[in-house]
């Protein structure tokens, strides 16, 4: 059994201040607070855009000053929505390359780089041929995004190539079988390269346990089904506005630890319901329920 870690996507929300950080906290000071109540962070503005070095440095400075804490970095769409859907393997590793020289390496020298995540792009999928069944898939399928099991492959070996723990996040039902569980061929696949299979609770794919790593990695996105699936021009973050009942993590917290006792380097929980301090909130109520921390004064300046 490894070890359970218990954060949240970002630390840098300005909403946040006052629910979670002190009121009057500075924008330089709260990845400092953050680690004084969680060890673990998932870094999603990677995504967007590759850091200043500078920037990096930083993040590594302040994760090392606590013991036990990690930055997970999410791969940039460049690579996962691009790079992977478009281009051949080669495409790929550059763009992954000049991402592991700037962000990653440096993370990792610092001794703080916890897990990479490569979150696929919707349209990433089995095959087009197939009855669709998330509501937030195309209607049509469009050939030139049904990837198959051999890019499949050829993103597995570039993404295990890469320092860290790598996860894998799937987000379209071309990949699952009949009973709604993940296709042989792509668990082996992962299982071969030692990828992790990322285990989601959101609207958008249902909660798939598959031990396909000797780490886990599980991301919360909230169950904001109306807003999640809702058109038109709208505020993006409301689809993570979302606080999970006690109940709602109950429900999850024993699943959590039967899928950590499989493997032997260790599980990490993310809470991506960023807004309002919903994410950090649940985050400790989680880790209480795991029986991870936290102390009663992580809860303190909580409303």
């Amino acid at each position: 059994m490894g070890k359970i870690k218990v954060g949240s996507s970002g630390w840098s929300y300005k909403d946040w201040v006052g629910p979670f950080y002190p009121a009057g906290s500075r924008d330089q000071e709260l990845l400092s607070i953050y680690f004084s109540r969680m060890s673990t962070v998932e870094v999603n503005t990677t995504f967007y855009n590759i850091p200043q070095p500078g920037t990096v440095k930083k993040w590594g400075s302040e994760a090392a000053r606590w013991p036990g804490r990690e930055i997970c970095v999410k791969v940039p769409g460049k690579a996962s929505h691009e790079a992977a859907m478009d281009d051949g393997p080669e495409g790929l590793r550059k763009v992954l390359s000049e991402f592991d020289r700037t962000v990653l390496r440096p993370l990792f020298e610092a001794g703080v780089l916890g897990a990479v995540l490569f979150q696929a792009s919707p349209y990433f999928t089995l095959r087009g041929d197939i009855k669709y069944k998330m509501k937030s898939e195309p209607v049509v399928p469009i050939p030139k995004y049904t990837m198959g099991i051999k890019r499949l492959g050829e993103v597995l070996d570039a993404l295990s190539s890469l320092p860290g723990d790598q996860v894998l996040e799937l987000r379209h039902s071309s990949w699952l079988d009949e009973e709604n569980r993940l296709i042989g061929e792509a668990r082996d696949l992962l299982r071969s390269r030692g990828v992790a299979l990322a285990v989601v609770d959101g609207p958008s794919f249902p909660w798939l346990e598959e031990a396909t790593s000797r780490h886990n990695y599980f991301r919360f996105h909230g169950r904001n089904r109306s807003d999640w699936f809702k058109g038109g021009e709208r505020d993006p973050t409301e689809r993570y506005d979302y606080r999970y009942s006690p109940e709602e993590l109950e429900q999850r917290a024993p699943r959590i630890r039967v899928i950590d006792s499989i493997g032997d380097k260790g599980t990490r929980v993310m809470f991506n319901n960023h807004p309002r301090g919903n994410a950090p909130m649940n985050a400790l109520e989680m880790m209480e329920l795991l029986g991870v921390g936290p102390l009663a004064s992580a809860f303190e300046g909580f409303a």
